[in-house]
């Protein structure tokens, strides 16, 4: 009994969003999916086969404040080009363990499609393995795709300022120490961390070789240590919002529910002279 117990504790709260390279590699063909890379450059060159390009600075308009995504008009435009209707099984994969592929499953989620993975290790663990890659780019049938916008899972700037010290509520930070610490300033007018934020480093929830999530108890001890737990709301923040997309991606593959992203994340928290900051002391 107390093995079994053991092997249940190991496992992810919503594996489905995780897949592997094995089963991308038996569906990738299949009606209902749809692979799609996000990798920055390379598809030209090679991709798993199926697989739709979408570029990863798509998905966020720096223009639309206070939320930054894009309308849901031209979300639906874009997912239909892609061949993304209301019931395909979306898998996005990139080079880099996630940053790029995991706002794209963040966005599906905020505009109410859930059925969205990770192909686990993305296009690292897919070469490493030798599997075979296409440089003959889909066409993708017609799709229709309905926008259901789920506020629930974006915070702005005033969401982030109430959030600030607020209990039952935990501020990530999923940037570089330097970036924290004000002495990597990425074109960023300010230096510096939102007042009572966390920081929990994106690549900190990867195999650094192999690019994988690391086990359930692994990110289960990761944000337990640091005092965050299920049952808080949890706001991620990084740049743009890609690193974040990594934080909440692992948060929910653990049961989190309540999950926000700061979209407009220090891009422009730190451009704005309006808002609190926090600097190392």
């Amino acid at each position: 009994m107390l093995a079994m117990l053991a092997v249940v504790a190991m496992t992810y709260a919503h594996p489905d969003q995780l897949v592997e390279t094995d089963w991308v590699s038996a569906h990738a063909a299949d009606a209902a999916v749809r692979i799609v890379d996000m990798r920055q450059n390379g598809y030209a060159d090679g991709h798993v086969p199926g697989a739709v390009p979408l570029s990863p600075v798509a998905i966020r308009d720096a223009k639309a404040p206070p939320t930054f995504l894009p309308s849901p008009a031209a979300f639906e435009e874009m997912m239909a080009r892609l061949g993304i209707g209301d019931a395909t099984r979306v898998v996005v994969y990139d080079e880099r363990g996630g940053i790029y592929a995991a706002r794209l499953w963040w966005i599906l989620n905020y505009y109410g499609h859930t059925n969205v993975a990770l192909m686990n290790g993305g296009w690292i663990k897919w070469t490493a393995e030798q599997r075979p890659a296409v440089t003959a780019a889909p066409s993708p049938g017609a799709a229709k795709f309905t926008a259901r916008p789920q506020p629930g899972w974006v915070a702005t700037a005033s969401d982030v300022v109430g959030a600030i010290n607020k209990p039952g509520v935990k501020i990530i930070d999923a940037r570089t120490q330097a970036e924290i610490d004000g002495t990597e300033l990425r074109g960023i007018k300010r230096g510096g961390f939102v007042p009572s934020s966390i920081p929990v480093y994106w690549e900190d929830l990867l195999d650094p070789q192999k690019k994988t999530f690391k086990p359930a108890e692994a990110l289960k001890k990761i944000y337990e240590d640091r005092g965050v737990v299920p049952s808080q709301e949890v706001i991620a923040y990084c740049q743009v919002g890609m690193r974040a997309s990594v934080d909440l991606f692992a948060l929910h593959l653990l049961g989190y529910d309540k999950l926000r992203n700061y979209y407009g994340a220090w891009e422009e928290w730190g451009n704005r002279d309006d808002l609190p900051l926090a600097t190392k002391k």
